[in-house]
């Protein structure tokens, strides 16, 4: 995965107002994606975004580890202001950390393929 800065943290000036509302009424999900298995010990979970298509801020409290099963261009927005492109390559992993806190970030398809990712997180 190739991340490419578009915002700093901290700006705001360029954020779209309705997104900007969603932060504001602090109504975040903390599934990641669609649950496909979950026991004891693990959650494995699947995001599959079609072009344009937009899963909303939601909260994410473990480190994840993720496989892309296409091709993707993806932006991510997070709550401290950073926005951030994402480039994804078909059968290549990537980790995703929340640095030992909280991270609360949406997710767009800005491609022109479905994207596909399978999500898998620890429990503690």
């Amino acid at each position: 995965m190739v991340i490419t800065e578009l915002n700093p943290r901290g700006q705001f000036e360029n954020w779209d107002k309705k997104k900007l509302k969603e932060i504001k009424e602090k109504k975040f999900d903390n599934k990641i994606g669609n649950i496909l298995f979950e026991n004891n010990e693990l959650i494995l979970s699947e995001i599959a975004l079609k072009p344009k298509e937009r899963l909303p801020f939601r909260l994410h409290q473990r480190d994840c580890s993720c496989t892309s099963f296409t091709d993707g261009l993806l932006i991510s927005r997070n709550i401290n202001g950073q926005i951030a492109l994402l480039r994804i390559e078909k059968a290549k992993c990537f980790y995703w950390t929340s640095n030992n806190g909280e991270m609360i970030n949406d997710l767009e398809n800005i491609g022109e393929n479905t994207v596909i990712i399978k999500i898998l997180e620890m429990k503690p």
